[in-house]
């Protein structure tokens, strides 16, 4: 019986995992005027002071707070749902979770968030937390390791994806990397 739960629950990771990669090559091939149209959206909302004290210590906080910031797509100031992918979190552990379609500097990237009832943590979200704190980077089903940032009240977890980002040797003055740093700071100290 536990091989049959294993099997159907691999199957599923793998039908969230393929319709995940399609919705990103789907929009690695937006024209580069709405693409253009979307950073520029991006840039206005990041001059805003935004401030993580004015938003709720919960996962629609916390989402929120990053449109706020201008790190996921907003559209008529709302979180724009047609680049949001709801996450299977059972394998993590996790009460829930989002993965975000944006860009950065014209270039495709992903950010992952998710929430952890930290009071109630099962068998796999123990695992996974442990592995970020000691390695910064968890695995599950004998896939290979993601990186993965959690925030310091332990509440959040976040996956950042930048593949022009050489994380063996990157270049630590490209933009990319300062927004992926600046990303991560605001992440971490969100209600630490």
């Amino acid at each position: 019986m536990k091989k049959f739960i294993a099997a159907v629950l691999c199957a599923g990771l793998i039908a969230v995992v393929s319709a995940g990669c399609g919705y990103t090559d789907a929009l690695n091939s937006q024209n580069s005027a709405t693409s253009q149209t979307s950073q520029t959206s991006t840039q206005d909302t990041a001059v805003k002071e935004v401030k993580a004290d004015d938003f709720e210590d919960s996962f629609s906080g916390l989402c929120q707070y990053f449109a706020n910031m201008g790190y996921i797509k907003v559209t008529d100031n709302k979180i724009d749902e047609t680049k949001v992918t709801k996450m299977d979190v059972s394998l993590i552990g996790a009460k829930e979770g989002n993965k975000y379609a944006a860009d950065f500097g014209g270039k495709a990237i992903t950010i992952e968030l998710y929430s952890f009832d930290i009071k109630n943590l099962n068998d796999n979200a123990n695992s996974v937390i442990d592995s970020v704190k000691k390695d910064g980077k968890f695995s599950i089903l004998n896939l290979a390791p993601v990186k993965a940032y959690l925030s310091d009240n332990g509440k959040y977890l976040m996956i950042y994806t930048d593949d022009s980002i050489d994380d063996e040797n990157p270049d630590t003055n490209s933009t990319a990397y300062q927004h992926r740093e600046e990303v991560i700071k605001n992440f971490t100290e969100f209600h630490k």
